[in-house]
């Protein structure tokens, strides 16, 4: 039979009223375009105005800080009253932080463009995961997740590309005012939608009591997941942190540093792809162990390799492997988490991943000096070794 396109997945789709998986795709992608553009304009303007790097780090660091402190409020916020407000709500946060620059271009206003669509992005997020987690049967929800992650690749990869054009051709300012369009559109389109979006909930019985994290980490294959969304979070940050620092103490132009950055960003795209295909009878435990396998050995002979063909050949190795392991955490998260606290458990993901978006590039900055690039290589292949040792064993036991 074939799916209407507004479809929530195979079988009989999503109950009438309710947002298809395509419709969310569409909008988190016209969200995270902006999101993912706005990231690098930030970094491209603030390097115009001749800001220190120091500066421009700062900068940067609001993107990911805030989002971490509040991602578990968020999350909570979300459970109590659905996701119809704070998703508008994120919306129109983000438009206006991107039009800020757009009016007018200073390091103040990149600054609080950073905290505004960083903070804007985490509401909208934490909403369009929970409800694509709630979408369908069971058996349907990995399938959607995985689409999920393949808009995700799809809007990182035409966020930084398309900003780069955009700046290139009309300048800092239009490349802001252009990249605004985007939420704007998904503004209106969520505005019209609004009524088949769930919001002004009652909070559940069981969320009138105060809730702990420790109450969510008492199931044990939750435990054993944040900890690998934490040492996966860590091998992808580390490597678009430490691939410009490797490349350029090789002497590696630019642009080969950027396609090697790009590899694996296609691998990403690419496996997210074939999960839906291929891996849907495969256990999500035997796929999230294989893919820290993957890292690991990457990250072990990275610092063996010069020559751009084989960076780029393990970049997107390396890619392949990750990019496997989001769909299937966020299908074990739905699967284990209490449905009334699916928002919650979102946003201890989120948590995780900010901050290691936050921690680790000053982290390892500091540690470079002193142990050299190819040790935080090492260092990052030892951590993924010992998780895999850790967390197979506790599968195993289960299993």
């Amino acid at each position: 039979m074939s799916a209407h396109p507004d479809d929530g997945g195979p079988g009989d789709g999503p109950p009438s009223g309710v947002l298809g998986i395509r419709t969310l795709i569409a909008l988190s992608i016209l969200n995270h375009v902006a999101f993912a553009g706005v990231r690098v304009s930030l970094t491209l303007s603030a390097l115009h105005l001749h800001a220190p790097t120091f500066e421009v780090g700062m900068v940067l660091s609001f993107y990911s800080l805030l989002p971490m402190l509040l991602a578990i409020p968020g999350g909570r916020w979300i459970d109590r009253i659905g996701a119809r407000g704070p998703m508008l709500f994120g919306t129109a946060v983000i438009i206006a932080g991107v039009l800020l620059p757009f009016a007018w271009l200073s390091m103040a206003t990149l600054t609080a463009t950073a905290v505004l669509v960083g903070l804007g992005f985490l509401p909208f997020h934490l909403g369009i995961q929970k409800l694509v987690s709630e979408l369908g049967t069971l058996e349907d929800r990995r399938h959607n997740l995985s689409l999920m992650a393949i808009g995700f690749s799809v809007s990182a990869f035409l966020g930084p590309t398309s900003a780069g054009f955009l700046i290139d051709g009309l300048g800092h300012r239009l490349a802001f005012g252009c990249l605004a369009l985007l939420p704007i559109v998904a503004f209106v389109w969520l505005r019209r939608v609004r009524e088949r979006l769930p919001g002004g909930r009652i909070a559940p019985p069981e969320m009138s009591t105060k809730m702990r994290i420790r109450d969510l980490l008492a199931t044990p294959e939750l435990r054993r997941l944040y900890v690998v969304v934490a040492l996966i979070s860590s091998a992808w940050d580390v490597h678009q942190f430490l691939v410009p620092l490797y490349g350029a103490r090789i002497g590696l132009s630019a642009s080969g540093i950027g396609l090697i950055l790009g590899a694996f960003a296609i691998a990403t795209m690419v496996v997210r792809m074939v999960v839906p295909l291929f891996l849907m009878d495969v256990s999500e435990w035997k796929a999230i162990l294989a893919a820290m396998a993957i890292a690991g050995v990457v990250y072990a002979v990275y610092p063996s390799f010069s020559s751009l063909e084989a960076l780029i050949a393990l970049s997107f190795v390396l890619g392949l492997g990750l990019g496997v392991s989001q769909p299937m955490t966020l299908s074990i998260m739905a699967r284990s988490a209490p449905a009334s606290r699916l928002g919650e458990a979102t946003g201890l993901r989120l948590m995780l991943v900010n901050g290691t978006q936050t921690v680790l590039p000053s982290a390892f900055g500091a540690l470079g000096g002193v142990i050299g690039i190819g040790g935080l290589f090492w260092g990052m292949a030892i951590l993924l070794g010992a998780g895999l040792v850790g967390v197979g064993r506790a599968v195993r036991r289960v299993d």
